[in-house]
């Protein structure tokens, strides 16, 4: 496609004749200038022709972007269909190694005669009862503690009243 430049070569030729140039010269350089301006000057057309290239560039952008976020959409959904179907399957596994666990103490409860629970309520009773121990323990120690050093006093004085 030419471009169509507000180019007169008619009168460049005269300018240039005029200025020194001969005829032959004259249409030589306005025959390189008129090309010059073809190659390198965007006409409307070139223009018009790139707004409609890049006006399919943003539809296929666009169908791009749509058909990207149609996919993401999809593979979250295949994501939660996933993790919910783990999910239940590990709510499956915990639920069915509580049972086997329960099974496996009452086995072994009924093997050896006791009751866990029962141990287990025994065995807070006598934590209990020994710490009530303990702090018995602790009282009688403190009071003979306490008797022995107002014996010890009053042994003191007697002896201070003897000696003086």
């Amino acid at each position: 496609m030419t471009a169509q430049v507000l180019f007169n070569p008619l009168s460049y030729i005269d300018r240039l004749t005029r200025g020194g140039f001969s005829p032959e010269q004259a249409r030589a350089s306005a025959e390189a200038l008129e090309t010059a301006f073809a190659e390198s000057v965007a006409t409307k057309s070139d223009i018009d022709e790139l707004r409609r290239d890049i006006s399919s560039l943003g539809r296929d952008l666009a169908e791009t972007e749509s058909r990207l976020e149609r996919k993401l959409s999809e593979s979250e959904g295949v994501l939660r269909t996933e993790i919910s179907s783990l999910e239940h399957k590990l709510g499956a596994e915990i639920s069915s190694l509580e049972h086997k666990l329960g099974a496996g103490i009452s086995s072994l409860e009924h093997k050896f005669g006791v009751n866990i629970s029962s141990l287990e309520h025994k065995l807070v009773e006598s934590e209990g009862r020994m710490k009530l121990e303990i702090s018995q323990s602790k009282n009688e120690t403190l009071r003979w503690m306490f008797g022995f050093n107002i014996v010890l006093i009053g042994a003191i004085f007697t002896i201070m009243k003897f000696v003086r």
